[in-house]
């Protein structure tokens, strides 16, 4: 997913660095991001264990801290990995991430999110405690809000806030009450579950990203169709249990390998080995319809 991620940016703005903080990376791994200038890596040391408010420890509270450590760049616009951003024919991606870097700079500790529905900010004694979304963020980067994150975690805040959904998110919600609001409309993103995908259709897709979301979109079907992806790409029905049977479904396994197909060769079949895809099992798999 990074890999295509980082790809469909290339594609969009050649120009603009393209920056994956990474830890412990295998040597596949490694070469998979690389490969082709895909992503410059910047690696970053395993986060500690944290703790707020009596939740279970986990180190994903600390996470995005190192976003705040890329003191070389001016702004940054943070994007989760496992999003997939739909190919662009028209040039509007590009137009739309312009729009967003030319948002009104606001200061280090004014970061600009997507934020949660209001109904997810409920916490005695904070009823209008604003939450934010941690998959996009446009922050200006500076050691002292990245050390000011992770002192949160030494001295955990009151733990009311952690109502705010997420675990980094809970973080980024205390820090940051002062945060602007990304327009929804600037940049389409669609977390796709499984159900009402059809924005995906039609020659000028109604949304920008997909949000890959843990890398499936039911709970037994792998997003880029599992032991039917041949049969997926081949129009063609397939034998083993497949949820992936809507149109707008299929336009998105197909627009996922289509993605993977433009990587170089070697890093093309190294993701298909980590997927555990098959592309070559039409006959064994697949039957007319």
């Amino acid at each position: 997913a990074a890999a295509s991620l980082g790809l469909a940016l290339k594609q969009i703005d050649p120009e603009r660095p393209r920056v994956a903080l990474v830890t412990g990376l295998t040597e596949d791994a490694r070469r998979i991001l690389t490969d082709g200038d895909i992503w410059e890596l910047v690696e970053v040391p395993a986060w500690p264990m944290g703790q707020i408010g009596g939740l279970k420890p986990s180190f994903v509270y600390e996470r995005k801290a190192a976003l705040w450590d890329l003191t070389s760049y001016k702004r940054v616009l943070f994007i989760d990995s496992d999003a997939f951003v739909v190919p662009d024919k028209s040039g509007q991606r590009l137009k739309r991430l312009e729009t967003m870097w030319q948002l009104e700079a606001l200061g280090k500790w004014h970061p600009y999110f997507f934020l949660n529905e209001p109904k997810a900010a409920k916490a005695y004694p904070f009823p209008n405690y604003p939450c934010v979304h941690g998959s996009h963020v446009l922050l200006e980067p500076s050691s002292d809000v990245s050390a000011r994150y992770r002192g949160i975690l030494r001295d955990p805040p009151n733990p009311a806030f952690t109502s705010c959904g997420g675990k980094d998110q809970k973080v980024l919600s205390f820090l940051f009450p002062h945060h602007a609001a990304l327009p929804k409309d600037l940049w389409r993103s669609f977390k796709y579950e499984g159900e009402e995908c059809d924005v995906v259709l039609g020659e000028v897709p109604a949304v920008d990203e997909i949000h890959l979301y843990s890398n499936q979109y039911t709970s037994n079907q792998p997003f880029w169709g599992g032991d039917c992806t041949s049969c997926i790409l081949s129009g063609k029905a397939c034998k083993y249990p497949n949820s992936l049977t809507q149109p707008c479904q299929k336009k998105i396994v197909e627009l996922w390998w289509e993605r993977i197909m433009q990587l170089p060769s070697s890093t093309a079949n190294m993701c298909m080995h980590h997927l555990g895809a098959n592309l070559n099992n039409v006959d064994e798999a697949c039957y007319n319809k």
